[in-house]
């Protein structure tokens, strides 16, 4: 799967990572000094109340850094638990680990979850290394946020069909699978839209920004209840 094995591995700063402990949020204001303009304020000040995501020390958002794919897993897994139960210790012992992903990591947990519940079946046997430290691309970001959004519908609707709200988007500089993916995400409550919200393309290798790592999380979980 090229979502798996296409990403060069990089890392943010420690404190970045704490930013995103599956432990329990404190309450924080959900104001940022740093988003004042930003084009995804509100869904950033939405994913903070939620306690999906949480600024740094200094008291800023950062919405221009990276996500690693770690983080972003346990960004969503934060979010899915907002709608249904997730059991982070509940993990079936026929899913093997990943090579590079030891159980003790401090994403660990949330990975594991997600593997077992969210990704293909057959994930595993692709590719032995899930990159936990690789910046998640835009698509990489989709492609997860859309089984979530499957799940999440089967938990509510009992169907993974995601309803369209809106028409499709065709991005001018995607094509075949990425083609398809977006155009779906992109009907179903936007979750996948042109870089910062202009233009016609969605720049499917570049990484994506907490801004709208934030953003895409908040619609794609809200969506299924919505709709």
């Amino acid at each position: 799967m090229k979502l798996l094995s296409s990403l060069k591995v990089a890392t943010l700063a420690t404190v970045a990572i704490t930013t995103f402990s599956i432990r329990p949020n404190l309450a924080q204001n959900a104001s940022f000094p740093d988003i004042e303009n930003n084009i995804y304020k509100t869904e950033i000040e939405e994913a903070t109340k939620m306690g999906i995501v949480k600024g740094f020390p200094d008291g800023t958002f950062g919405p221009d850094k990276t996500v690693t794919r770690e983080q972003a897993v346990v960004m969503i897994v934060k979010a899915i638990g907002k709608v249904m139960p997730v059991d982070l210790n509940n993990r079936p012992r026929n899913f093997p680990p990943f090579m590079d992903l030891p159980t003790d990591r401090w994403s660990a947990q949330s990975v594991y979850w997600l593997q077992s519940n969210v990704f293909p079946a057959n994930a595993v046997q692709l590719t032995g290394n899930f990159r936990p430290e690789a910046p998640i691309t835009r698509t990489g970001l989709v492609e997860f946020l859309k089984w979530t959004a499957e799940l999440i519908s089967i938990k509510l609707r009992a169907s993974a069909e995601l309803i369209q709200t809106q028409e499709p988007k065709v991005f001018s500089d995607v094509s075949g699978y990425d083609k398809v993916l977006t155009m779906q995400m992109s009907a179903f409550c936007n979750v996948a839209s042109p870089l910062n919200e202009k233009g016609t393309k969605f720049f499917p290798r570049k990484q994506a920004n907490r801004d709208y790592v934030a953003a895409a999380i908040v619609r794609a979980v809200k969506c299924p209840q919505n709709n």
